[in-house]
């Protein structure tokens, strides 16, 4: 049976959907404002990211999947935002928007081992890291340029200029790409990973909020804040292929596992099940209010 987490900011909850049946089968208590989360390669602890409010702090609260109960809290940076956490389980990365830093979180003792200062006025969003492990990409908002960290001394060895307001990384499955979503632009830019250099750029006909490769590398889902719709994109030839119709405010999107499931959170506190071998709605989940987030849990 495989889990589905999902972040519900406007209840301070975290939903858990039998993923085989698409049933609602428990829901636990976090910080203020949950909004990113990410689990461990094996699957026994969730990290949700909260963003926190002017009279509570910014923490990360660390679930066990097998009992669904909080079992850490993490103080982190001011206003967290999303979550990663690398291929061999041992750190996760917390992006820290209004401190334009990043928190490094040793997972054996869900501690903060250093701070990554990414600059002045970075307002860092999405992180993700190399299927090798071997480094992690940063949208930063504000700045507009990315910020590539060693993921082995957690320092920043470039940056890549893109776009207006990146928002969203993800690579393919390989490793040797990075598609990188211009929430104002209409566009994606696609970069080298080996040379950390933009090689194409695919314009869209809506504004990119988040970006999901599928687990076979072949496809990308992508949807913008407050749209109604999922464009599908092909990474073998970078254009549109179908596109998916919603109800109005889309908020995440995920693959499940086994790739066979794209799971999309709406603003109305649902979650869409969509088919990829149709790109068609299959089920509608009841969550809580704004589910921002999903993780996988096997």
């Amino acid at each position: 049976m495989v889990l589905a987490y999902v972040t519900n900011e406007g209840e301070n909850t975290v939903s858990v959907i039998n993923s085989s049946t698409h049933k609602l089968i428990a829901t636990v208590a976090v910080g203020v404002r949950p909004r990113a989360i990410a689990s461990t390669p094996d699957g026994k602890v969730a990290y949700v990211v909260n963003f926190g409010s002017e009279q509570t702090a910014s923490t990360v609260s660390v679930i066990d999947t097998k009992t669904h109960v909080v079992i850490a809290t993490v103080p982190v940076g001011i206003e967290p935002m999303e979550v990663a956490i690398t291929p061999d389980g041992k750190i996760a990365y917390v992006s820290n928007n209004r401190s334009n830093s990043l928190s490094v979180i040793d997972t054996k003792t869900h501690s903060v081992m250093a701070t990554i200062n990414l600059g002045n006025d970075s307002f860092p969003n999405v992180i993700s890291i190399t299927p090798d492990g071997k480094l992690a990409y940063v949208a930063n908002n504000v700045s507009s340029v990315v910020s590539v960290i060693d993921t082995k001394t957690h320092s920043i060895i470039a940056t890549i200029s893109v776009n207006s307001n990146p928002r969203d990384v993800a690579f393919t499955l390989e490793g040797k790409l990075a598609y990188v979503s211009s929430f104002n632009d209409r566009n994606l830019s696609i970069v080298d990973t080996k040379t950390h250099i933009v090689i194409a750029t695919v314009m869209l006909r809506v504004d990119p909020f988040f970006i999901t490769i599928s687990p076979d590398g072949k496809i990308v889902y992508i949807v913008t804040l407050g749209g109604s719709t999922v464009t599908v994109i092909d990474t073998k030839t970078h254009s549109i292929m179908a596109t998916v119709q919603l109800v109005d405010g889309q908020l995440f999107v995920a693959f499940t596992p086994d790739g066979k499931l794209a799971y999309v959170g709406n603003v109305d506190g649902t979650v869409s099940v969509i088919a990829l071998n149709t790109h068609s709605i299959i089920a509608t989940v009841p969550v809580g209010l704004n589910p921002l987030a999903i993780s996988f849990i096997p």
